[in-house]
């Protein structure tokens, strides 16, 4: 984008591709994207726009970009906590002989990594990433802070602070392991959908277990009350229940129930019932498919996209309807992953002259 990123400005680079390859917006059956209002209005956006032009379009809002969301809404204590942490990795790795002070010390203390990672939030991970890497060099950034003389320094010897840490360094580990669950190829809204759902479930139990002063769900925290004997104070317990309240709160908020309840039946032809909406011709599909042992064995072993294209040609109606729910992607992951692959070929590292030199010397082997 050179100039604007409104609404208007978004879909025009996007109708001048399809124009140039000469693509049929018509064949255009979902468009995934971000929350933004840019991006997702519903009269000037994007979405808006797109619409115009494929009124059956599906739209998505990126799965993984609601689950960062989610994630986000810290309470305010457990929010100043990550502040502190953020000024002090910047304080470390913004300064370049700070970095190799820092690396230096790690490296006598024997710390088994010397790097801090920066936290940034218009990336997922580094949520999780940040804390963690602090927590696990607490020893040493209380000792560079200490001998720097710096007004953060003993925050890293005060044990609340420190198990706050702990405790979102575990949380935002797990959610890391649910954001890359969310990534790869061939997913489609209803896969994604049950793992954001098995993980809501998750929330529900460490919140209980936290509510009874069970803490092995959390080991970085558990092990950290255990090395020095203490017992988690209860303004402590109730800041962590209620982050976590507020956590399954925002998933369901950004991941209602309802939201796949009317295309269930696409996962399991065989068991669903028929919805309400279908008229007669793909009740009767629906019903077919359902009662053909053949295909039901055959389920067993393809995935869903597999089934749903293979009973095309006998049962048209229903599969186009299935496959317009399985087709769209439901995450944005295709594109950061291009956008990352672009920024690895334009680094330095990959130099036009570099390339040049390599295919002199193939060309001489």
């Amino acid at each position: 984008m050179k100039g604007g990123t409104t609404g208007q400005d978004l879909f025009a680079v996007v109708d001048d591709f399809m124009v140039q390859n000469q693509i049929d917006w018509g064949r255009c059956v979902g468009v995934c994207t971000d929350g933004g209002r840019s991006m997702a209005g519903c009269y000037q956006g994007l979405q808006a726009r797109i619409r115009s032009k494929a009124p059956n379009a599906i739209w998505t809002h990126c799965i993984i970009h609601r689950e960062a969301l989610a994630a986000g809404n810290l309470s305010e204590e457990l929010h100043n906590i990550l502040k502190i942490v953020t000024k002090v990795i910047h304080f470390i790795k913004t300064r370049p002989m700070k970095a190799r002070f820092f690396a230096k010390l790690c490296e006598d203390m024997g710390a088994e990594h010397s790097c801090l990672l920066f936290y940034s939030s218009s990336r997922w991970l580094s949520l999780g990433n940040s804390p963690l890497s602090v927590y696990e060099l607490r020893n040493e950034i209380y000792s560079y802070l200490h001998d720097d003389e710096h007004c953060f320094a003993d925050k890293f010897i005060d044990a609340d602070f420190l198990i706050q840490i702990a405790f979102l360094s575990d949380l935002f580990e797990k959610l890391n392991t649910l954001n890359k669950s969310l990534q790869g190829n061939n997913t489609n809204i209803l896969q994604l959908s049950d793992k954001v759902s098995g993980f809501k479930k998750k929330v529900i139990l460490w919140k209980g277990s936290v509510s009874k002063g069970d803490y092995k769900c959390f080991p970085s925290l558990d092990k950290f009350l255990q090395d020095n004997e203490m017992a988690l104070k209860e303004e402590l317990r109730t800041v962590f229940v209620l982050y976590l309240s507020q956590l399954h709160f925002y998933l369901q908020k950004y991941f209602p129930e309802d939201e796949v309840e009317p295309i269930k039946w696409v996962r399991d032809p065989f068991n669903a019932e028929i919805p309400q909406h279908f008229n007669n011709e793909e009740a009767e599909q629906l019903i077919d498919i359902s009662s053909d042992s053949t295909l039901k064995v055959q389920f067993q072993s393809l995935s869903l996209l597999e089934f749903w294209c293979q009973t095309q040609d006998e049962y048209p109606v229903i599969s186009k309807i299935a496959l317009r729910v399985l087709i769209p992607f439901a995450t944005s992951y295709l594109c950061e992953a291009g956008f990352s692959a672009v920024a690895v070929i334009k680094s330095k590292y990959r130099a036009k002259i570099h390339l040049g030199q390599k295919c002199v010397l193939l060309s001489q082997k």
